[in-house]
Parts: C-alpha cells; sequence; structure tokens
C-alpha cells in the first residue's frame, strides 16, 4: 500500500488527511511519553510532588533530593557505542567518496545525535538533504514526528508537527516532494512545496515488544527504581534531621512554664518531685535500610546494563582483556542491541548518498558497497590487544588493513594506508638510489684496476 492508497482508504481522499493523522491516539500516546521523558530529564521528577508538613507548629519543607542518574546512564551507553567515530569499511571508491561526506557534513556528530535521541525517546528520525551541493542531515525533533505506517507495516509518508504562538506548522514528507503547511490566520493553508530526491526522512528506532515499528525508551525501564531511590532518599533525610538529629522533648508531671528553643543545647531544667523529661529519639536500623539501598543499585545496574565499575561499586587492578570484557558485558549487550537499530538506518543512508552521488555523475561498480565498524569506548588492554594482533599477522592470518581497523591506536583507516603506501614508495625511491650509488661505485673501482 502506498500513501494515495492510505489516504484514500483511511481519510477518504482529504487533502489535509495530516492534520487528522497527528490527533491519532497511538500518535499521541507515543508523543506524551516522549514529552513526559524530556519533562524528567529537565529535572522534574516525581519526588517533587511529596508534600510539606507542620513540625513543632511550624512549616517543615520536606526533602526532595533528585539524583540526576538517568543522564549519566543514557549518556553512557550513547559514547560507549558512538563516542569514538565510526570505521567505514567496504570497496574504496565508495569509502572514499562516503568519507568526504561525512567530513564535509559532520556525519560523525550526527551520529551521536541520533543515537542519543533514540535512547532517550525510543525514537530518532533524520532528513538527509543538499545545500549548496553539500549533503547534509537534519535530525527532527522526537517529540514533532510523525512516521506514517500502513495497514501492512509499509513506511508511506511522514509528518513534522508543532506549535508555535498558538499557530500549527506541518512539513508533509512524501517520497517525491514536500509540503509546507500552516493555519496562521485560522483556515490551513499550503505556503510551500518543493521536489525531494531523497526520500523520506530515515526512521531510527530502538526494539520494542510492544510495536516493531516504534521503539521503546531505556529510561522508561529504569525511572521506577530512580524515583524509589529518591523517595528513600529524601525520606531518609527527613529522618535524620527531625527524629534524630533534633529528637522531641517530652515532660511527664507538672507542666513546665515557658518553653526552650528547639535549637538549643545545654540547658538544665528544675522539675518537681515525680515529675519526669526526657527526649524521643527514633533509632535507624543501618543494616536494612543498607540493604536496601544495596540492592536497589544493584538491580538498577542490572536494568540499565551498567557495569558495576562505573559506579565505583568494584575495586579493579591489572585486569586483562577478558576480565574487562566480563566486566562490561552488560554494557556490551546494550550496544549490541543499539548497533543492530542505529546500523539499519545507516544502510538507508548510504543508499541515498549513493543516489545523490550517481546523480552528480559519479560511477559505482556494481558489486560496491559500504558499511561501518563500531568502535565501543570499553576499556582495553592495549599492550595485550596489539600482542595478539602481532602474532596474527606473522602467522600471515591477518592484512595491514585488518590490522589498522582493528587498532586502538588509529581511527581513519584509509588516510593510514594512504600514508603506508607513500612511505613505500618513498623507501623503495631511496632503496633504488642507494642501490644506484653503490653500483657506481663498483664500476669505478672496476676502471680504477683496469687502468693499473
Amino acid at each position: 500500500m502506498d500513501i494515495n492508497e492510505y489516504i484514500e482508504k483511511v481519510y477518504n481522499n482529504s487533502t489535509e488527511w495530516f492534520a487528522d493523522e497527528v490527533k491519532k491516539a497511538t500518535h499521541l500516546n507515543r508523543i506524551a511519553d516522549v514529552l513526559e521523558n524530556k519533562d524528567y530529564l529537565a529535572g522534574r521528577h516525581k519526588v517533587l510532588k511529596r508534600e510539606d508538613i507542620k513540625y513543632k507548629e511550624q512549616e517543615y519543607i520536606t526533602r526532595k533530593i533528585v539524583i540526576q542518574e538517568a543522564k549519566t546512564i543514557l549518556n553512557f551507553h550513547s559514547t560507549y557505542l558512538l563516542g569514538k567515530p565510526i570505521s567505514l569499511v567496504g570497496t574504496e571508491n565508495m569509502v572514499k567518496e562516503c568519507e568526504k561526506i561525512y567530513r564535509r557534513g559532520e556525519y560523525n556528530d550526527i551520529d551521536y545525535r541520533i543515537l542519543d535521541k533514540m535512547s532517550k525517546y525510543g525514537d530518532a528520525y533524520e532528513y538527509v538533504y543538499i545545500d549548496n551541493g553539500t549533503i547534509k542531515s537534519k535530525i527532527i525533533d522526537s517529540a514533532d514526528g510523525y512516521p506514517v505506517y500502513s495497514e501492512d507495516g509499509q513506511y508511506v509518508a511522514f509528518v513534522e508537527y508543532w506549535i508555535i504562538n498558538a499557530i500549527s506548522y506541518y512539513n508533509v514528507y512524501y517520497m517525491d516532494h514536500v509540503e509546507e503547511w500552516n493555519n496562521e490566520g485560522g483556515e490551513l493553508n499550503l505556503v510551500n512545496e518543493y521536489k525531494n530526491i531523497t526520500g523520506l526522512p530515515i526512521h531510527y528506532h530502538s526494539l520494542s515488544d510492544e510495536d516493531d515499528n516504534f521503539g521503546i525508551s531505556v529510561l522508561k525501564d529504569i525511572r521506577p527504581l530512580l524515583d524509589e531511590i529518591e523517595d528513600l532518599l529524601s525520606k531518609m533525610g527527613d529522618g535524620i534531621y527531625t527524629l534524630s538529629l533534633n529528637p522531641i522533648l517530652t515532660t511527664i508531671g507538672q507542666q513546665l512554664e515557658g518553653t526552650i528553643s528547639a535549637d538549643a543545647v545545654g540547658y538544665s531544667v528544675a522539675l518537681e518531685a515525680g515529675s519526669d523529661m526526657k527526649y524521643v529519639t527514633a533509632t535507624m536500623d543501618y543494616s536494612t535500610i543498607k540493604l536496601y539501598l544495596d540492592t536497589l543499585a544493584q538491580k538498577l545496574n542490572l536494568v540499565a546494563h551498567m557495569p558495576s565499575i562505573v559506579g565505583g561499586n568494584t575495586n579493579v587492578a591489572n585486569v586483562s582483556e577478558v576480565s574487562l570484557k566480563l566486566l562490561y558485558q552488560l554494557a556490551d549487550v546494550m550496544a549490541m542491541l543499539n548497533e543492530k537499530c542505529i546500523r539499519k538506518g545507516i544502510r538507508k543512508r548510504f543508499e541515498i548518498f549513493k543516489k545523490i552521488l550517481e546523480l552528480k555523475g559519479i560511477k559505482f561498480a556494481e558489486d560496491d558497497y559500504i558499511d561501518v565498524e563500531f568502535n565501543y569506548s570499553r576499556p582495553v588492554n592495549a599492550a595485550e590487544l596489539l600482542d595478539n594482533i602481532s602474532k596474527q599477522f606473522a602467522m600471515g592470518a591477518i592484512s595491514k588493513r585488518s590490522i589498522i581497523e582493528k587498532s586502538p591506536l588509529t581511527s581513519n583507516v584509509d588516510m593510514e594506508m594512504n600514508r603506508l603506501k607513500k612511505e613505500d614508495s618513498s623507501n623503495n625511491s631511496t632503496n633504488e638510489i642507494i642501490t644506484n650509488d653503490k653500483k657506481q661505485v663498483t664500476e669505478s673501482d672496476l676502471n680504477q684496476d683496469n687502468h693499473k
């Protein structure tokens, strides 16, 4: 089913079908989740809704401890996979052209931002376009993106929708053109229309058990644990201050005249015979509280795929490459899942690159291809890794190019290969000069001997 069939079947060929599309319940629920995640990342957490109380005849402002640990977790996973630039691999001609596009369009930064949006909101959108001959990409806000899928799961259109000053704006993407609409003045009007040669925006999304066409944020899984930790720590802070550090004075018998300041220390009070006075304090079970907090932290690391070493919960020294991999196993699992999701979108991007380059007159062979290699930001024992690579090269089981791709000391494979070629040609020229000089010296010696 294409977009025309979709509009005919669902919206009875309405020219303003997109205005109804963005009001569908599935879209509204998804956008509501995105906005809720944005509020959470901005610091508006559930713990801020704790009510204040009356304490000693005065209003007591309860503690509301906000811990932005979610940002740390999300940033860790984004930098773990794409903190280092990806390596382009494939046939030389296509890799060379795509590296130029990556450099001019700053695509290493775009890759990171796409993964960042996908981790935070579940979905990310990239629109590839040409700006004065330079191929660039626009990242569409996850709160403004409305991918349109037909009943058979085909991606048929895309609507970018936002509101500013009570005016609704729509960018409607079709396979061959883009339309700009708004309702300024009260009625929905077509403002602009232009040709589209790059197709629909690329839809990146994480894996979800609810919907194969849309993703789900990691934040949705870790928020309940983070809310519980913040609530518990806030209540513990109130308990320590009001019950342990500032106990309630209780008297039995004749009522004392006057009052004693709650902040007073070292006062002496005289009571009538038979009266009693004592401070009522609460004894907090340290072991139980520590066990609860430690368990929450452990479960948070498990759900968030965070290695315990990152939070300072594990002491390590002189670890081998295998030990590091075991410590970062959960992070590797998350990175592999994100890699599968983002690689799918990057391959679509390369298809668009190839189409644009061919329109510019650049020819590619039928079997030319390009792919990416991700460079995880896992701490590595570089000496051990390079030693293993060296042994494999000595056995004749690996090429120089593969060594450069696997080495943690190099990032641009083609640049290193070109440098090696220049060095080899320079060395060969030097060797030829030395050889020729030796030949000349030998011939000169022979002529001298013959003359004698």
